[in-house]
């Protein structure tokens, strides 16, 4: 399956609401897997602590899910001190119907 897309999310203190900004944070996205987790991408946060990754879906398919359609996505971010955050899993993604899809804003505890 070759298939682009793409997903966008925010991420902001939960402390003082201020978005996420600098070269010091990356996303990344991840296919949640029984066995191995597929790395999907990853991206740069904006001024408004958006960060937008283009991907293949083709990237899902692993020898745990061959046939996977509907990834099931979570995502991490990252500083100059490793992971600082890790989203829930958003199981089932469906991008059939379209190919961008906004998981809207996550707030960050560190």
């Amino acid at each position: 399956m070759t298939q682009t897309v793409k997903v966008i999310a925010k991420f902001v203190s939960k402390k003082t609401g201020e978005p996420l900004t600098g070269e010091k944070y990356t996303v990344r996205i991840y296919d949640n897997d029984v066995v191995s987790d597929d790395f999907l991408g990853e991206g740069k946060l904006n001024n408004e602590g958006v960060v937008e990754i283009l991907t293949d879906l083709g990237k899902a398919l692993s020898v745990d899910s061959p046939a996977e359609k509907k990834p099931d996505l979570y995502f991490e971010v990252y500083s100059e001190h490793g992971v600082i955050y890790q989203s829930k899993v958003f199981k089932n993604v469906d991008f059939l119907q379209e190919d961008t899809k906004d998981f809207g804003t996550f707030e960050i505890v560190f």
